[in-house]
This record gives C-alpha cells, sequence and structure tokens, in this order.
C-alpha cells in the first residue's frame, strides 16, 4: 500500500519511458510519473510504473508534458487527457498531477506572461475539479520570468515543482545553500541524477498528502494539533519563531509594527529565524518583525551552550557515527535517516552523542543531525 503521507524534506523522483518499470530507488519516499505529452502520446511505461511505486509504498502521483504554450483551450484538452489516464492508471485520487511547463518538445515559453499564467491555471483548474491535487513544474528561470507565480499560489496554495541544479551529474542529496528561494515551493528537483541512477532527484519542502479529494475541510482545532511543537533546526541557530495564529501572520518593517512588509500573511506553521525581541516584537530579519502574540518562539540552548544535552534527528541519508569531532574521523556505524540521538554537547559543529552499543562517546557532523526543540 503507498503512503499518503510523506513528510517535508523527504527525497522522492520523477520518471518517464526513460526508466526501468521498477520504480524503487535508495531513500526516495514519493514519485511522480509521467503520463502524457500534449493529447497523441501515452508514456507507455507509466502503467506499469504507477503499479511498481505504489507496491514499493510510494506516494505516487504523475505529470504531463504540456504541449500548449499559452493556449488556455489546448491546456484544458491537454489536462482533460492526463486526468483520464491518471485515473485509468491507479494514481491514487487525491494525490498531486503536475503540468510540466518547460521549454522545448513543441512547447514554447516566450510568449505574453499573462497569456502564459492562464493557460497553466486553467490546466490546473482541470486537475483540480477532477480530484487531483495541481502542481506547476518548470525550471526556476521559467518560473520567475515567464509566469506569474504570484496568481498561481494564490489560486492553488504551495504548488510549484522548481528545477534547479547546483551542479550537472550526480547528486546524492540537496544543498539547501543552492535552493532558488521563491514562494509557493513544495518540491524542488535538484539533480538530473539522483545516486547516480540517472534518474531525476528531488525534495519536497511541505508535507505531501495524497488525501481524498473528497475530504472534509479540517476544523481550525485540528489545524491547530498538527502545528509543530518540536521544530528541528541547525545546531548554530540560536532560537526560531513559529508562526501559530491560525489565520497566519503578517511581517511588519517596524518592531512597533506601525507598517506591514506586505498585505501577505506568512502561513502558519512556517519557520524563522530569530535575531531578537524587541518592543514585544520578534525580528526575523533586516527590517522583519512578527508581532510576538502570532507566533512562538523555541530557543536552541546548544547553539550557546556546548554541554548541553538534548536530542537530534538525523535529516541526511548516508550520515554516521564518527569516532573524533573531525572531518576525516573514522567512520563508526551508520545513522537511519529520520532517526533520533541523545546530545551530550557539542564540540564545535559536530554532536556528541552516546555510542548505542559500549556508552563510548561518538560524533555526528551539526549539518547532519538537526536540533529537536
Amino acid at each position: 500500500m503507498s503512503n499518503s503521507t510523506v513528510s517535508k524534506r523527504s527525497y522522492g523522483v520523477d520518471v518517464a519511458s526513460y526508466q526501468a518499470e521498477n520504480v524503487s530507488y535508495t531513500g526516495a519516499k514519493f514519485a511522480l510519473i509521467k503520463l502524457t505529452q500534449g493529447t497523441g502520446y501515452i508514456n507507455p511505461k507509466a502503467k506499469a510504473q504507477i503499479k511498481s511505486s505504489l507496491a514499493h509504498g510510494l506516494l505516487t502521483g504523475g505529470y504531463f508534458y504540456a504541449t500548449h504554450s499559452g493556449s488556455v483551450s489546448r491546456a484544458r484538452a491537454e489536462a482533460k487527457y492526463a486526468v483520464e489516464k491518471a485515473k485509468a492508471y491507479g494514481i491514487p485520487a487525491g494525490s498531486y498531477l503536475a503540468d510540466d511547463w518547460e521549454q522545448g518538445s513543441g512547447n514554447d515559453t516566450n510568449g505574453g506572461t499573462g497569456s502564459n499564467t492562464d493557460a497553466v491555471i486553467a490546466a490546473m483548474q482541470v486537475i483540480k475539479e477532477a480530484g487531483y491535487k495541481p502542481l506547476v513544474y518548470a525550471g526556476a528561470y521559467v518560473l520567475r520570468n515567464r509566469l506569474n507565480t504570484a496568481r498561481i499560489v494564490k489560486s492553488f496554495g504551495t504548488c510549484l515543482w522548481v528545477a534547479s541544479y547546483k551542479v550537472m551529474g550526480r547528486q546524492d542529496s540537496a544543498d539547501f545553500n543552492y535552493f532558488p528561494s521563491m514562494d509557493g515551493v513544495a518540491i524542488w528537483q535538484f539533480t538530473d541524477n539522483y545516486r547516480g541512477y540517472n534518474v531525476d532527484g528531488n525534495i519536497c519542502l511541505i508535507d505531501l498528502k495524497a488525501s481524498s479529494g473528497s475530504s472534509k475541510p479540517k476544523s481550525t482545532n485540528k489545524t491547530a494539533e498538527s502545528l509543530s511543537q518540536h521544530p528541528v533546526v541547525k545546531w548554530n541557530i540560536g532560537a526560531v519563531a513559529v508562526v501559530s495564529n491560525v489565520k497566519g501572520a503578517y511581517v511588519y518593517t517596524d518592531s512597533k509594527l506601525t507598517k506591514r512588509e506586505s498585505d501577505k500573511l506568512k502561513p502558519q506553521g512556517s519557520l524563522w529565524q530569530v535575531f531578537g525581541i524587541e518592543n514585544g516584537a520578534v525580528k526575523v530579519g533586516k527590517g522583519q518583525y512578527f508581532d510576538g502574540r502570532a507566533v512562538y518562539v523555541k530557543a536552541n540552548p546548544i547553539a550557546y551552550n556546548d554541554a548541553k544535552h538534548g536530542v537530534a534527528k538525523i535529516v541526511m541519508p548516508h550520515t554516521h557515527a564518527l569516532d573524533a569531532p573531525k572531518a576525516d574521523a573514522g567512520k563508526v556505524y551508520g545513522l537511519e535517516l529520520n532517526s533520533k540521538v541523545e546530545i551530550q554537547g557539542r564540540v564545535g559543529r559536530f554532536l556528541r552523542i552516546k555510542e548505542k552499543h559500549n556508552g563510548k562517546t561518538v560524533y555526528v557532523t551539526g549539518n547532519r543531525a538537526y536540533i529537536v526543540l
């Protein structure tokens, strides 16, 4: 049975006819399968790939390669064609279906931004009305310069699937120093050669939930309950603010909260590094403040005190316990992704943990294990 929920910062793949029918890749928790292109092409492996992805327990969605350019009518026709195949081939209702809107192979992104955006929104609306969750895929340049992503995000929420690579060639994990920052990103495709498998590698920026399209709206209480009271942060982040107000929170340009940075609310559950408290306002950047009543603040004692104890969560695959707090230390044993370890202090950027077998002290690199607050 496939997963219905995949937690944020999980890895996934997207596949087409170039990949094998067996959809099984180390570390992958979700898969997006190419269904169609235009209204005349079907991926001959789609049905088998969907079946395999589901059998391996992956959250399984799909996408179609757009050839509609800036045409609303063609966009609707292509989306309907993809939806038909998604239903016929077993992509679960309530899962994700993307409009793969990039330059080439019959699709032109160089038209007017308004008509381009109208077409993409039309395709996404067809997807939504069919009971799937719409995404739009494109490279970072195209999303920034050829589409009005603010309109798209306003219509469909966090729905951007952005491609941007640190390097061309194999990458085993996402380096967030190269993340193409923009509002509304659900999935980041960070490589076209994940772990050397010659398959696109992705990481989700949000929890992916393949819920039924007919499910009832969540109550306010349920939403509040789902808000994490224990975020995870890098060892050197002193404190974070989590937006706790159900409706979201405004960012202000001064600590007296006299002027909003914009009229857009930051969503409940979003996480911000704290740089100070002024006049009861929480400073989260240069000229950026939250009303202290709209957020809760979590401090990270280990950032200030290297003798503090706590818990850390392993956030990167291929992480090992090390025999010394140095870059060239020997590997003692592997640490499972998303597992938690007891911290017994810190030496620089290395966290000191208790060895699970004989009680000896071992270490884990701080950028691979985030502190649970």
